[in-house]
């Protein structure tokens, strides 16, 4: 394959699956012959590989409106997931692999307000169910019921380096218990696409931010200590990260 401009890649073991031309590839981790998987669906973006990488969700616009679609790893037909006729963003899993996790702004009047939803793989079409933790465009399930959302977390690249009252924002809730704190508000930065790997003592929240100038790819425990920066790059933005639970994969 010629060199190309290459996004929104998702991992799974030793298979990486990213956008070009408007289609989703598949490539071994190590590299080599990437494999085209779609053709003629319109748009594609924002594939997720399922947790145990037999499947592949994503959004694409083969019928106008960007919707949700799911279909073989491997390749093969896709089939339609939502009706909602709003933008939206597939954002992964839930740990048992049965129901894809998106953002939409479907039931909001605002075009800028998202909530996160999720559908089971088993139903075509079938009813959408909100996760109630509020306004948010992005969210990460870690151990023992605990989440990370993330608001105005949009692409930080879009907007380098603003500091105002939009800016991307992390919210933690470590039990389950349904209750929200600010995480990480001393970062004076776009925060975006939180992710929880596990590990000892709850394991590591890893997450995009430009608080030192350049987007880049951070980590800290779910207690919010101990940060620590992945990559380290100067001129452009790491973008779009997404994680199996062992490695993560980004473009820049």
């Amino acid at each position: 394959m010629n060199d190309g401009y290459y996004r929104f890649p998702t991992i799974y073991q030793d298979t990486i699956v990213f956008v070009s031309e408007d289609d989703l590839w598949s490539v071994p981790r190590q590299g080599g012959l990437a494999r085209r998987l779609t053709s003629n669906l319109g748009e594609v973006n924002y594939p997720a590989l399922s947790p145990d990488g037999e499947w592949l969700a994503f959004v694409g616009r083969e019928e106008g409106m960007p919707e949700v679609y799911l279909m073989p790893a491997a390749g093969g037909s896709a089939r339609r997931m939502t009706y909602l006729n709003a933008s939206c963003q597939v954002l992964g899993w839930t740990q048992d692999g049965t129901q894809i996790l998106f953002s939409s702004n479907a039931s909001h009047f605002h075009p800028q307000e998202y909530a996160i939803y999720a559908i089971s793989i088993h139903e075509r079409g079938g009813r959408v169910t909100q996760i109630p933790v509020g306004p948010a465009r992005s969210i990460a399930l870690g151990p023992n019921g605990g989440v990370v959302i993330g608001r105005n977390t949009g692409d930080p690249a879009r907007w380098k380096r603003y500091r105002g009252g939009t800016a991307g924002h992390l919210w933690i809730d470590r039990n389950g218990d349904g209750q929200f704190e600010r995480f990480l508000p001393e970062l004076r930065g776009n925060l975006a696409s939180p992710m929880w790997l596990p590990g000892e003592d709850g394991g590591r929240i890893y997450f995009i931010s430009d608080h030192e100038g350049i987007g880049n790819l951070y980590s800290v425990t779910p207690t919010g200590e101990d940060l620590r920066r992945h990559t380290d790059h100067e001129d452009f933005y790491a973008r779009n990260p997404s994680t199996d639970g062992r490695r993560i994969v980004y473009h820049a």
